[in-house]
């Protein structure tokens, strides 16, 4: 019992052992929303949003156009990091612009998710 024991605390703390710790501020900036305030602006931002995918992604860009930008999906386990960036228009010229991401491994995403998502939208602003 005790070996049992045992080793289900090392294949806990093993698996814990994997997470990676993101500061408060990377987290903030990863759920911040990025909002583009007319035409110019926001074809700014989806320029930069597809070049920074295209450089940053381990998967190929599978669909670009004014609406969506999006990587093809992980596949079997894989821990590598796909995109989708969506634009939505919220009233006149104003869009909201919304990154997500997604791995296929139940244990983590490489990169991490939420620093990737911080520094796809920090590239976007900046």
């Amino acid at each position: 019992m005790k070996k049992i024991t045992s080793l289900l605390l090392l294949g806990v703390f093993g698996l814990t052992g994997c997470a990676q710790n993101v500061s408060p501020q990377v987290a903030a900036q990863a759920q911040a929303p990025i909002y583009c305030e007319n035409k110019q602006q926001c074809d700014a931002y989806w320029t930069k949003a597809k070049a920074w995918i295209a450089m940053n992604s381990g998967w190929k860009i599978q669909m670009a156009d004014e609406t969506v930008i999006a990587t093809y999906s992980p596949i079997g386990n894989s821990a590598i990091l796909g995109y989708q960036v969506v634009k939505t228009p919220i009233g006149g010229e104003r869009h909201e612009i919304v990154v997500q991401t997604a791995c296929a491994n139940m244990f983590g995403c490489i990169p991490n998710a939420i620093e990737q998502t911080a520094k796809l939208k920090n590239y976007i602003k900046n």
